[in-house]
């Protein structure tokens, strides 16, 4: 495992951490129908994003995912009053997109630039960068839907 330093760990915590987390809020916003510009989303993604500090505790693999997802069930349903399942289900989605676009590409693009997982992980802003197409897509995914909730006036408050 790489140790961060407290430099890289607050570059991470800017470039992928708050992007990521911004996204999956408004991915997760977007599957139940609330509205994306609300001040709730910017207090979720801060607070999932201070949660991402649990890559850093020495648990085992597949651990951290677990608690974010719970963690941003909790956020969600404190902030917005959602129904438990329905959230969850919310999150479960958000994921699972994001786990399938990463199992699509990630291994593809560590071959074609020549570096290891070590090296990403272990500097912030390439971290960032092979995060941006997941980001990517679950944002055009998360507008999508957005728009279709506008359109057929489904939006809640």
């Amino acid at each position: 495992m790489v140790h961060e330093t407290f430099p890289n760990l607050l570059w991470a915590l800017m470039l992928q951490d708050f992007p990521e987390s911004l996204i999956a809020v408004l991915f997760v916003f977007s599957i139940l129908n609330f509205r994306f510009w609300d001040k709730r989303v910017l207090s979720i993604s801060l607070l999932q994003t201070v949660t991402n500090l649990v890559r850093l505790l020495p648990i085992a693999f597949g651990i951290h995912t677990v608690i974010l997802i719970i963690s941003l069930v909790i956020y969600t349903c404190l902030f917005t009053g959602a129904r438990p399942s329905r959230t969850f289900a919310a999150v479960l989605i958000c994921f699972s997109v994001s786990a399938a676009v990463q199992v699509a590409y990630f291994m593809p693009l560590l071959q074609f630039t020549g570096l290891n997982y070590e090296v990403v992980f272990a500097n912030p802003f390439l971290r960032a960068a092979f995060a941006l197409p997941y980001e990517a897509i679950l944002l055009l995914l998360a507008l999508g839907k957005n728009c279709y909730n506008n359109r057929k006036g489904l939006v809640v408050n």
